[in-house]
């Protein structure tokens, strides 16, 4: 008995210094007020209930993904049979369906290569290119390609010709 009401006094102590620290209290205020030994054992149980909270939070998230996917799965069956038929309202509606799965489940925020369309280096390129294609700026990297074709031409000696038989 003794035991668990001292698990609940730490529980208090955690949580109140949690709280505290929200509101922008110092680790060291946070010490002095609630009795611990060291900012540093205030900070550290701070930590630990926010690592505690992540994971409760995480795993509830989790699992009302799983609800909500097993519905939109139901739904779907349910429908199928009628779009399997022809009738338009149900294909629309399961197209609904389909896009609200695919927003849940993160396939609608993938590009084709796979790559997170809002990751840096897609949204970048994404830019480059429609600049370019704007102000019609050659491509550096395509010139650099076409210059060292046409230098391997030069020197090799090579004459190209196209499909009709004329020179390329």
């Amino acid at each position: 008995m003794a035991d668990e009401q001292r698990k609940l006094e730490l529980a208090r102590r955690r949580n109140q210094a949690l709280q505290m620290r929200i509101a922008g209290v110092s680790p060291t205020l946070i010490a002095e007020r609630l009795g611990y030994n060291s900012p540093q054992a205030a900070s550290g149980d701070i930590t630990a209930a926010l690592k505690r909270a992540a994971k409760t939070e995480g795993l509830a998230a989790e699992h009302l993904l799983h609800l909500e996917l097993s519905r939109l799965d139901r739904m779907l069956a349910a429908l199928w049979p009628k779009v399997l038929k022809g009738e338009v309202q149900a294909a629309e509606t399961c197209h609904k369906i389909i896009r609200t799965r695919a927003s849940l489940t993160g396939v609608s925020e993938l590009n084709r290569n796979g790559a997170p369309d809002n990751d840096m280096a897609s949204l970048l390129g994404a830019m480059l290119a429609q600049l370019q294609q704007r102000y019609q700026v050659p491509d550096p990297d395509l010139d650099a390609i076409t210059a060292a074709d046409m230098h391997a031409e030069v020197v090799t000696g090579e004459v190209l010709y196209d499909d009709a038989g004329g020179e390329a």
